[in-house]
């Protein structure tokens, strides 16, 4: 029987867009990346996923996003025996389940809505705790430094940082990069040309939740946060070119243009 589950937050319930899309890629012939967690999620829910049918470069860009996030945090475990990866915002992500190697300890954090969800339908399992908190109170991060005083931490913001405040985004990325010096942190950021444009990406126009934030060059961000060191800034539609329509093919030319919409961005916490 399939599970109904009603959001209390706009924001928690956009959770829906990239596990939709993940499962669907991974029916696909060749998929970016292979899901079966994420198949049989979807199946399980009672929801009418077909509003996110017909957004295709959300479609694309979500498979893109995991698989490009994927494998920022494999090389961070190549490189590093003690590693911690912590997937903040992580709604129904399953990073743990596609690439955990059994060593690498994986957190998953969400709000507390959303963690009590996860509990539900991905239990947890040994080397994947979940951390239910908000992610604008430091305590957690603090939690963790107390845990792990010696390790590696590889932190990923996936699909959650356009949905705050610009000085909201800030604090944000001053706690983690205050605490957690010798690590990484990977996000994905809307780009200023978005938000003062007041579009949308195409899987949220028939949602409430609202784009607050953007940033179009990742140096930016040094100067915010100066312990934070760019490591890559890259446009979506670098990967997988022939999965992207002819518009966004020509974007892949252009790669400062297309960060005025959208990015993808790594730093070194020095």
């Amino acid at each position: 029987m399939k599970q109904r589950h009603k959001f209390e937050s706009i924001v928690a319930e956009t959770l829906l867009i990239p596990l939709y899309y993940r499962a669907k890629e991974s029916r696909r012939k060749n998929p970016i990346l292979n899901d079966k967690v994420a198949e049989g999620l979807v199946d399980s829910l009672e929801y009418d996923y077909s509003r996110f049918d017909g957004a295709k470069l959300s479609e694309v860009g979500c498979v893109v996003r995991g698989w490009f996030f994927d494998r920022a945090v494999r090389r961070f475990i190549g490189k590093h025996a003690d590693a911690v990866v912590v997937n903040v915002g992580c709604g129904l992500d399953t990073r743990f389940q596609r690439i955990g190697d059994g060593k690498a300890v994986f957190y998953d954090m969400d709000l507390p809505e959303v963690i009590a969800l996860r509990r539900e339908l991905i239990p947890e399992q040994p080397g994947n705790p979940y951390i239910a908190a908000s992610l604008l109170d430091a305590g957690w991060l603090d939690d963790l430094r107390r845990r792990h005083p010696d390790a590696h931490f590889i932190f990923v913001v996936e699909g959650v940082l356009m949905y705050f405040y610009e000085e909201q985004v800030k604090t944000v990325l001053k706690h983690i990069a205050e605490r957690f010096s010798g690590g990484e942190l990977w996000f994905d950021v809307c780009g200023k040309m978005m938000v003062k444009s007041g579009a949308k990406p195409d899987s949220l126009r028939k949602s409430a939740a609202e784009i607050r934030s953007g940033i179009s060059d990742g140096h930016e961000v040094e100067s915010w946060v100066p312990a934070l060191e760019l490591i890559e800034q890259a446009c979506y539609q670098k990967f997988f070119t022939e999965r992207w329509g002819v518009v966004m093919r020509l974007f892949a030319r252009f790669p400062r243009f297309s960060c005025k919409f959208s990015s993808l961005l790594g730093y070194r916490i020095k």
